[in-house]
């Protein structure tokens, strides 16, 4: 559901405001948030988790994380686990 303009289609303008900024405030999409509230406040996916790598110290989302050091660090990888 795209965020431009869908407050029309489902809820009042000020309703959708607030979830907006509710949503803005975990670092979701309005998607995301409403699909999160759906599930009764448990979050299928870790998209709101952010990690940061013990060897560069790049911030990136904690799903990704074990891609990154095997792509990035393929060396360490091993001696690290």
């Amino acid at each position: 559901m795209p965020e431009k303009d869908w407050a029309i289609l489902t809820v009042k303008v000020a309703t959708a405001a607030k979830v907006k900024e509710l949503a803005h405030r975990r670092g979701l999409s309005v998607d995301e948030y409403i699909n999160y509230l759906i599930n009764g406040g448990k979050s299928r996916s870790r998209k709101a988790d952010w990690a940061v790598c013990s060897i560069c110290g790049v911030k990136i989302k904690a799903m990704n994380l074990p891609d990154h050091r095997a792509k990035v660090h393929p060396k360490t990888r091993l001696t690290s686990q």
